[in-house]
C-alpha cells in the first residue's frame, strides 16, 4: 500500500520536474484563475444575489488587477519572460485599428437587441444604475471598467499564450487559453457562457495577429460597455 502511494508520489513529483517552469507557471494560473473567481468575478456576486453597486464592481475590479495582472507579471518578471512577448506594445495598428472597429461596430448591433433580455439586465451593469446618471459618470465606469478588460486580457491572452505557446504551440495555446477563460464567466447569463466560446478564440486571434493585447482589450471593452449601455437604454436608465 505505502509503495504505491510512493510511486503516485514519485510521479506527481516527476511531472513538475519535466514540466519545470511550465508547471510554475498553470498551478500559478490555477489557483489565480480559482481565487479569481470567488473573490472578484461578478458570477459568484450574482449566484449570491450581492446587490449591484459602484462600490461591489470597484472592488471586483481591483481583485481582477492583483490577481490577473499584477501577480502574473511579478511572475514574468522572476523567470525573465519577455512582456513585449506576451503582448504590452502597439503591435500591427493598420491590422488591429480597422479590425476592432468593424468587430466592435458588429457586436453593438448584436449586443442592442440583447440589451432587453431580462437576464442581460439582471446582471449588467456591475455597478447597477450609477453608470447611467450622467455623461461623466458612464465615462467615469468606461475608464474603471477598462482595468478590468486590461486584466482579463493581459491573463489569458498575454500571459497564458506567452507560457503556452513555445511548449504547445500556437493552436493548442489558443484552445487552451479559450478552454480556461469559459469558466471565469459562470453563473452570469447562458447566452454569455456560450458567446464567450468563440470570443475566446477571436480575442485570441486578434492578440495574435496584431501582435499586441491593445486590440483585443479595446473589442472587449467595447463589447461590455455596449452592454451596459444597452441594457441601461431599455430599463429608461441611461441618462434619465
Amino acid at each position: 500500500m505505502f509503495s504505491a502511494l510512493l510511486t503516485l508520489l514519485t510521479d506527481t513529483f516527476e511531472l513538475f520536474k519535466k514540466g519545470g517552469k511550465l508547471s510554475v507557471y498553470l498551478v500559478a494560473a490555477l489557483i489565480l484563475q480559482t481565487a479569481y473567481w470567488y473573490l472578484g468575478s461578478p458570477g459568484p456576486q450574482i449566484i449570491g444575489a450581492v446587490p449591484r453597486s459602484i462600490g461591489a464592481a470597484a472592488i471586483n475590479i481591483g481583485w481582477s488587477v492583483l490577481l490577473l495582472f499584477v501577480v502574473p507579471a511579478l511572475l514574468m518578471l522572476v523567470f525573465g519572460d519577455s512582456f513585449k512577448e506576451a503582448g504590452l506594445r502597439l503591435g500591427d495598428v493598420r491590422f488591429g485599428l480597422p479590425a476592432t472597429l468593424v468587430a466592435s461596430l458588429i457586436a453593438a448591433v448584436l449586443l442592442y437587441t440583447a440589451g432587453s433580455f431580462p437576464q442581460i439586465q439582471a446582471t449588467y451593469p456591475w455597478a447597477g444604475a450609477w453608470p447611467g446618471r450622467s455623461i461623466l459618470t458612464l465615462l467615469a465606469w468606461t475608464m474603471l471598467y477598462g482595468l478590468y478588460y486590461i486584466s482579463f486580457e493581459f491573463f489569458f491572452r498575454g500571459f497564458m499564450l506567452r507560457v503556452l505557446k513555445p511548449v504547445w504551440g500556437l493552436t493548442a495555446a489558443i484552445w487552451v487559453q479559450t478552454l480556461i477563460s469559459v469558466p471565469i464567466h459562470f453563473g452570469k447569463p447562458v447566452i454569455e457562457v456560450l458567446g464567450a466560446i468563440p470570443l475566446g478564440i477571436i480575442f485570441a486571434l486578434l492578440a495574435v495577429r496584431s501582435r499586441s493585447l491593445l486590440w483585443p482589450i479595446l473589442f472587449h471593452l467595447a463589447i461590455g460597455i455596449s452592454t451596459d449601455i444597452f441594457s441601461l437604454y431599455h430599463q429608461g436608465l441611461l441618462l434619465p
